[in-house]
C-alpha cells in the first residue's frame, strides 16, 4: 500500500464525518426553527390570551372601552339591517346621526368629469403643503361660511368681498369636527381642565375631549333646556366644579342642539359667551346643524359668527363639518375658524396628524363654490329632512307619545318614560332592550346624553329610507301596544312573536 493511502482515507473519513456533522447540526437548526416558529404561532394564536390586557400601556387600556356605551348594540344591526324587500325583519338604526337623504344628490355632484380631474391634476395635491388645509381650500371654507353663516341673506355675494369679511388665513380644515374639537381641548386647557356642555348633549362629547385633551365634560341642566342655559345655570354648574378642586376652562355649545333639535337664541348665545368671558374661558361653538334647519316657518337661527358681527377675538371658536349637513361624515373634513393666531400655531404642529387628504380637499374647494348646486342641494336636504320629522311626528302623535318640537337637525327627541318598567336608568336600559330584541330597533337613549330623566330617546330619522322609517315605526307601535295593554309584568315572548 503505497505511505500515502492511509491519510487519503483518512481525509475522505474526515470529509465524511464532517459533512455528516453539517448535515445533523443544519438538522438541528432547522428543527429549533420550525419549534420557535411553531411556539411564536402558538403564542400569538392558541395563547394570546395569555398575554392579557398588560400587553398594553395603560393609557391604550383606557381607550378600550367604546366611546359610546350604544355602538356595540349599532355594529351588530349593520351586520343583518332591514331591507323591505329582501330582509324585512332585519335591525333598524336609528342611533346614529346621519342623512343618507341626500348622499344620491352628492355623489351625482361630485361623480362629474370635471370635478375627479380637478382632485388630481394639480401637483399640490401630490405634496406637502400646510398641515391647516391648501390655500385654495381655505379660501372656499372662508367663502362658504361668509355666505351661509356670516351674511346668508347675499346669495350674490362675490368671492373677493367676501373673504374680506372672514379671511382664510383664520380658517383651518381637519379630519372631522370630532379630530378639531381633541385638538382645541388640548390647546387651550391642560389636563384635568373642565368643559361645560348644557345638556342633553351629544354621547361622544365625553370622548372627544378626554381621549388625548385629558380634559372632563360637567353637563350644564337648565330649567328649560330647549332655551339654553342662562347665566345662573351656567354660573351654579361652575362653581359645583370649583367646589371640587378643578378648573372650568372651556364651554362647549352645539346649536342647534344635538339631540333636541331646537335653537338657541342671539340673546342666549350673547349671554353665555358673556358669562365665559367674564371668567376669562374659552367657547367653542359647535354648528354642524347649522345649514339643517327644516321648520317652514323659518327656524330663527343665527351663527355665532353672525351674532358677534364677525368679531370673535382670541377665545371664541367655530367649528363646522361636511358630516351632517352634506351627509358625508366619511369624508371627515370639519372646518375651524378662529381669529387667534398662537391657536392656529399650534394646531398646525397637532394637525400633521389628522389632516384632510389633498384630493378631498380639492374637491371641497370646488363644490363650496359651486352657489347654484350648493343652494339647490340644501334647499332639496331640508325638504327631506322636514318631510321624515313629519312622517315620524306624525306617527308618534298616533301613538300618543310626546317628543320636543324641533326645527332643525336629524333627530327627534322623544319622551318614552311612561312606558318604562320603572322610572330608572335601569328601566330605560331595559326598555332598550325590549326594542332591540323584539322591534330589532335601536335609539339613542338618553342617559348616554346626560338627561336626567330616564325615558328619553333620540331617534336619528334621516339615518334610513322612507320605507325603512315606515317599517320601523310600525314596529315601536306594536311594541308602544302591547306595553300599554299587557304591562311589563305580564310580556312574554309568545305575546312579542307578531312585532317583526
Amino acid at each position: 500500500m503505497p505511505p500515502n493511502d492511509k491519510p487519503t482515507q483518512l481525509s475522505v473519513v474526515a470529509i465524511a464525518t464532517f459533512s455528516s456533522l453539517v448535515v445533523a447540526l443544519t438538522s438541528i437548526q432547522k428543527w429549533k426553527q420550525i419549534r420557535r416558529r411553531r411556539h411564536l404561532l402558538g403564542s400569538s394564536s392558541n395563547n394570546s390570551s395569555n398575554c392579557g390586557i398588560d400587553s398594553i400601556s395603560v393609557r391604550g387600556q383606557s381607550f378600550i372601552t367604546p366611546t359610546m356605551p350604544y355602538i356595540i348594540d349599532y355594529l351588530k344591526c349593520l351586520q343583518d339591517q332591514c331591507d323591505p324587500h329582501s330582509n324585512p325583519s332585519g335591525y333598524i338604526p336609528l342611533c346614529v346621526a346621519e342623512n343618507k337623504l341626500i348622499i344620491e344628490d352628492l355623489a351625482t355632484r361630485l361623480m362629474q368629469v370635471e370635478t375627479a380631474y380637478r382632485a388630481f391634476s394639480d401637483a399640490i395635491v401630490y405634496c406637502y403643503n400646510n398641515s391647516l388645509g391648501l390655500p385654495h381650500a381655505r379660501e372656499a371654507v372662508a367663502y362658504f361660511l361668509t355666505k351661509h353663516f356670516l351674511f346668508p341673506e347675499e346669495r350674490n355675494m362675490g368671492f373677493e368681498e367676501a373673504l374680506h369679511w372672514i379671511r382664510p388665513e383664520y380658517v383651518a380644515l381637519g379630519s372631522g369636527a370630532a379630530s378639531l374639537l381633541s385638538h382645541l381641548t388640548m390647546i387651550l386647557a391642560e389636563e384635568g381642565d373642565v368643559v361645560l356642555v348644557p345638556a342633553p348633549y351629544y354621547a361622544a362629547f365625553d370622548a372627544d375631549v378626554k381621549i388625548f385633551g385629558g380634559c372632563k365634560t360637567v353637563p350644564v341642566y337648565s330649567n328649560d333646556p330647549k332655551i339654553g342655559p342662562t347665566r345662573e345655570d351656567l354660573e351654579k354648574a361652575a362653581l359645583a366644579v370649583e367646589a371640587m378642586g378643578l378648573r372650568v376652562r372651556i364651554l362647549l355649545i352645539t346649536n342647534p342642539n344635538n339631540p333636541l333639535g331646537t335653537i338657541y337664541s342671539a340673546e342666549v348665545m350673547k349671554e353665555a359667551i358673556d358669562w365665559a368671558r367674564s371668567r376669562s374661558m374659552h367657547t367653542i361653538v359647535d354648528e354642524l346643524y347649522a345649514l339643517s334647519c327644516h321648520d317652514e316657518l323659518g327656524s330663527g337661527f343665527e351663527s355665532v359668527i353672525r351674532v358677534l358681527k364677525n368679531d370673535i377675538g382670541t377665545d371664541v371658536h367655530h367649528l363646522w363639518a361636511l358630516s351632517k349637513d352634506f351627509g358625508s361624515s366619511g369624508f371627515r373634513i370639519g372646518t375651524l375658524y378662529t381669529q387667534n393666531n398662537h391657536l392656529l400655531s399650534s394646531l398646525a404642529n397637532l394637525n400633521i396628524f389628522s389632516s384632510v387628504s389633498h384630493p378631498m380637499q380639492m374637491i371641497l374647494s370646488e363644490v363650496l363654490l359651486d352657489d347654484r348646486f350648493i343652494y339647490a342641494f340644501l334647499d332639496s336636504s331640508r325638504e327631506k329632512i322636514r318631510y321624515s320629522y313629519y312622517f315620524v311626528t306624525r306617527r308618534l302623535d298616533e301613538m300618543v307619545i310626546p317628543y320636543v318640537k324641533a326645527n332643525a337637525g336629524i333627530f327627534v327627541y322623544v319622551d318614552f318614560s311612561a312606558l318604562l318598567p320603572s322610572p330608572t336608568p335601569e328601566g330605560e336600559k331595559q326598555f332598550a332592550s325590549l326594542l332591540l330584541d323584539a322591534a330589532h330597533i335601536i335609539m339613542t337613549p338618553g342617559q348616554s346624553q346626560k338627561d336626567l330623566k330616564p325615558g328619553m330617546f333620540r331617534i336619528c330619522y334621516c339615518f334610513v329610507s322612507l320605507d325603512v322609517l315606515e317599517i320601523a315605526m310600525n314596529r315601536l307601535d306594536k311594541i308602544v301596544g302591547k306595553i300599554r295593554r299587557w304591562h311589563w309584568d305580564n310580556l312574554s315572548a309568545d305575546s312579542l312573536t307578531d312585532i317583526l
